[in-house]
């Protein structure tokens, strides 16, 4: 994966290309511009850049990165006085941040959950076998691959964490826009006010602080495919500017009398029951029914039980290199694994996984490792401080290894985060 460093303090940028490239192909720069001049000629798969620097910021390559080369994953690298300029910088599309003094362990992480999810993109387009092994999903993929023959409207709906993304992206690579771009946007971060102006760009001094042109989404997507995930989120007014769009294919850049066509395939993901809603009045029904050509329902994870092994094993293969003495997997993890319920899905899943390579000692996952309730109803009455253990770890697996974050997520001091982990010998 070829991944790119922005940092403008030498020192910083020195280390930082040091602790990725064994795991990386990294190319490190002191300066944004020289940097995004790279981006646009060579490529990258992810950016980690620093917020402040002299000349462009790192918001200032984001938004350089989302208008020429949205499928590029940009990780903030921030202090603790501009957390919440970084958290605003992730709704408007940065992939995620990571605090300084950066810990090159939680850089690593996150750069691997990108791994993940461009490998995840790749098999879905067709390069690989998608990780799946059940009648059910196999039927899914028939389907899917039916609808990329045409142009016409997809609607993909499953719980969270279930896939629908990775559906949305197997039907785009087999498809005739295949060499096109993939744009993915999310819905539910796509506040009213903002809707127009990130969806179909603005002209310098369409508004206050529109200081240039900006290309919208669009755009970015033409002659490609526009994935609108967790479509149910966008408000009404937002939906009525969305259906006319898709009915006409044209478009007004805010400030601008000059209408655009767009060619893009529209697929839209919903964790919802967009019927009932559509019925009920918070989805439009024309909106609905112009979007919903095809549906394509995914199952979830603990409906497809076959499935759950040989993703376990893709992602113990992932995250290998965290502790390459692991070998696989006890017959009671097996057993474990099979019999759980999975409320998060897939998503769930590589977290478990993940979590467990971290905190195994031997040269197989144990389900102590797992952290899962025991299928057979063994051992339930738990100690009170077993349950405080589980949750701490859970919260610092969704931080992405972070403790800061973690216990942020918790409402607790991050030093009661680090005297719990050196008490468990995980520090």
């Amino acid at each position: 994966m070829k991944v790119v460093i922005v940092e403008d303090d030498r020192t910083l940028c020195g280390l930082l290309k040091k602790s990725l490239e064994n795991e990386f192909n990294v190319t490190a720069f002191y300066e944004p511009e020289t940097a995004l001049a790279h981006i646009k000629s060579s490529g990258a798969d992810a950016v980690v850049s620093d917020v402040r620097m002299p000349g462009m910021t790192g918001f200032g390559l984001l938004e350089a990165l989302r208008e020429e080369m949205p499928e590029v994953r940009l990780i903030l690298m921030t202090g603790y006085g501009t957390v919440t300029e970084s958290v605003n910088a992730i709704k408007s599309g940065a992939y995620d941040y990571i605090l300084k003094p950066v810990d090159p362990d939680i850089l690593i992480k996150k750069l691997e959950q990108i791994r993940t999810l461009i490998d995840f993109g790749r098999q879905s387009a067709g390069s690989f076998a998608p990780v799946y092994k059940s009648r059910r999903f196999e039927d899914i993929m028939q389907l899917a691959a039916r609808a990329a023959k045409a142009d016409s409207g997809v609607l993909i709906t499953g719980e969270t964490g279930s896939g629908k993304e990775i559906i949305a992206r197997f039907i785009h690579g087999v498809s005739a826009r295949r060499t096109a771009p993939f744009v993915a946007v999310n819905c539910g971060n796509m506040q009213e006010q903002l809707f127009e102006s990130e969806l179909f760009g603005y002209r310098k001094g369409a508004f206050t602080g529109a200081d240039s042109n900006k290309r919208g989404l669009v755009s970015a997507a033409e002659r490609g495919t526009l994935f609108l995930d967790e479509i149910g989120e966008l408000p009404l007014p937002s939906q009525a500017k969305l259906l006319r769009f898709i009915e006409t294919k044209t478009y007004y850049p805010l400030g601008s009398v000059e209408q655009k066509t767009a060619n893009v395939r529209f697929i839209a993901a919903t964790n919802r029951n967009p019927a009932e809603e559509a019925e009920n009045g918070t989805f439009r029904k024309d909106l609905y029914y112009r979007l919903n050509v095809l549906e394509i329902k995914v199952p979830p994870l603990r409906e497809r039980k076959e499935d759950i092994m040989p993703l376990a094993e893709y992602f113990l293969g992932r995250f290998r290199h965290i502790n390459p003495k692991i070998e696989g997997f006890s017959a009671d993890s097996v057993r474990f694994l099979e019999n759980y319920s999975y409320p998060g899905n897939v998503r769930e899943l590589s977290n478990i996984i993940e979590r467990a390579v971290i905190l195994e000692t031997g040269h197989i996952i144990s389900p102590a490792s797992l952290h899962m309730p025991d299928p057979a109803g063994r051992g339930t009455s738990r100690k009170l401080d077993d349950v405080v253990r589980e949750h701490i770890l859970t919260a610092l697996s969704e931080a992405g290894g972070s403790k800061t974050k973690a216990a942020e997520i918790l409402g607790i001091d991050a030093s009661t985060i680090y005297r719990r982990l050196k008490e468990y010998g995980i520090g």
